[in-house]
């Protein structure tokens, strides 16, 4: 029997030595249950411990964080979470706390990022991505060396492409605008003088419109920013009684193919903003 195993084994090992990424002898690496508030925090994850996380996003990129509630389905996966990672404002947002009871997760499982603003604004997006990386690097086995390098690379990345976007943004700079209040920060960072912000679509009342159209006016608004998960069409209205541009701006990635992590959506929400007012310049309005 031995002598008739001896071949096999010889093309075994010939083969690992060949291909040594499909003979993993020591096991797989072992891969680490979070719950993530936002799909900014899961992008950051994925992002420093690629295909070593498996995470329930709280929030879809699609949702309205003030109109998604924790569905009874995120129970199981709770209960086995390593570490729930969570923005400052979701600290006591309802049913979290409940939840994290629930499922008897010990109080330093849960992980708050301090890192205030907009997360699509590059500053942030960098210092959130330092602290999920301190968090991520007490994980049991994780390599915090390629963890590091990792998160220095992804730093390296966003603050060049920031740059890049600020020199195509620059030709718009001082546009005068009108926000929705979730996009107002990312907006000033883009360059634009934001004149006056709004609240979601169902908060807008008619006096509320009016106030906003007469301050587009008195400063010569040339385009309106919606923010997508709170109303996608809030703005159009305005747009239309100022003869401004409208765009939507999306807070998360994973909202639309085009934009699957934090850098696409950068780059989209960038691309949409010149796209506009560069189609305004072209019309003569």
């Amino acid at each position: 029997m031995a002598r008739l195993l001896r071949p096999f084994i010889f093309i075994v090992l010939l083969l690992a030595l060949v291909f040594p990424g499909s003979f993993d002898f020591a096991g797989a690496a072992e891969e680490h249950k979070l719950v993530a508030g936002t799909e900014l925090i899961s992008d950051i994850a994925r992002d420093l411990l690629p295909g070593r996380v498996e995470i329930l996003t709280l929030i879809p990129a699609s949702s309205c964080p003030g109109h998604h509630d924790i569905r009874a389905s995120d129970m199981a996966f709770f209960t086995q979470a390593e570490m729930v990672i969570l923005h400052v404002w979701q600290r006591d947002y309802p049913g979290i706390p409940e939840a994290v009871q629930a499922a008897k997760l010990p109080g330093e499982a849960v992980r708050i990022i301090e890192t205030k603003g907009s997360f699509l604004v590059p500053e942030h997006q960098n210092a959130a991505s330092k602290e999920v990386a301190a968090f991520l690097s007490g994980l049991p086995g994780v390599d915090k060396d390629a963890l590091e390098a990792r998160l220095q690379e992804r730093i390296k990345r966003i603050t060049s492409l920031a740059a890049e976007s600020l020199v195509t943004l620059a030709p718009y700079k001082g546009t005068p605008a009108l926000s929705a209040a979730m996009q107002t920060e990312f907006v000033r960072w883009m360059g634009m003088k934001v004149v006056d912000e709004y609240g979601r679509a169902e908060d807008l009342s008619p006096g509320g419109m009016i106030a906003l159209a007469d301050a587009g006016k008195r400063a010569g608004v040339l385009v309106v920013v919606d923010n997508l998960q709170s109303g996608a069409e809030a703005g159009v209205p305005l747009a239309r009684e100022l003869k401004a541009v409208h765009v939507g701006f999306s807070n998360f990635p994973m909202y639309s193919p085009e934009a699957p992590d934090y850098e696409s959506l950068l780059k989209l929400n960038v691309k949409l903003l010149c796209d506009a007012l560069a189609a305004r310049v072209n019309d003569g309005s």
